[in-house]
């Protein structure tokens, strides 16, 4: 299996990324202990994740080095992906340009290929609860680059997307990038199974750096009004 085959095996599964998640805030390498307990997870099943994450090259193990007495501990740091080159930027770029050209069914063709993305990146589509799921989304968005910032509001929870990482090809093509981000967006919260994912949308643009993914709350049981009767 090639480096990016194996790289796309690894994020198939929301613990190894919330583990990447981790790694990345941190100021200094983790070990097994410290991760486990900051995603949850036992720490021998932290630790075969982590050995999913250094087989693909995603994770680098390191022996810390000192003093202490007893067997050395294990510490692990991220290692940086390589950012998309000129060639896949281009290539990018002619793709959101033949999509343009066809105002009737670019955009349109831009969603399904947002929701085909969610697809590859969360495949697993075991039902989970409103908060789970945009937890989910959050860190999907933060994994892709978009620096992503969760904020309450009254009636639907906003992702705010502060560094998109097509944000140049985005200004051209607003309608195709942005849009397939709105099908991955509604993608991701239909493959975790939540019945919001249609009425979840994006505002793009909303300041110069800054996008808004709008996810609505669930209407809960005692909020649905019985209809009144002729």
């Amino acid at each position: 299996m090639s480096t990016e085959g194996a790289q796309h095996v690894a994020l198939a599964v929301v613990s190894r990324r919330r583990l990447l998640e981790v790694l990345r805030s941190a100021d200094e390498p983790l070990d097994v202990a410290a991760l486990a307990h900051a995603v949850e997870l036992h720490v021998t099943t932290a630790r075969f994740h982590l050995d999913v994450l250094e087989r693909a090259g995603l994770v680098r193990r390191t022996v810390e080095r000192g003093g202490r007495p007893g067997r050395p501990r294990q510490l692990y740091r991220v290692v940086a992906v390589p950012e998309a080159s000129e060639g896949h930027r281009q290539l990018a770029g002619v793709l959101a340009s033949a999509l343009a050209a066809d105002p009737d069914t670019g955009p349109r063709s831009a969603e399904q290929a947002g929701r085909r993305w969610a697809t590859d990146q969360l495949p697993v589509d075991n039902a989970v609860s409103w908060e789970d799921g945009v937890r989910q989304v959050g860190e999907l968005f933060a994994w892709l680059g978009f620096s992503p910032r969760v904020v309450d509001g009254s009636q639907q929870r906003h992702l705010e997307l502060h560094s998109c990482p097509f944000r140049d090809l985005a200004r051209t093509y607003p309608h195709i990038v942005c849009t397939a981000h709105l099908g991955l967006l509604r993608g991701a919260l239909d493959q975790l199974r939540l019945p919001v994912a249609e009425q979840a949308g994006l505002r793009p643009f909303v300041e110069p750096d800054l996008c808004i993914a709008d996810v609505p709350t669930p209407p809960r049981p005692g909020d649905q009004r019985c209809p009144e009767r002729p």
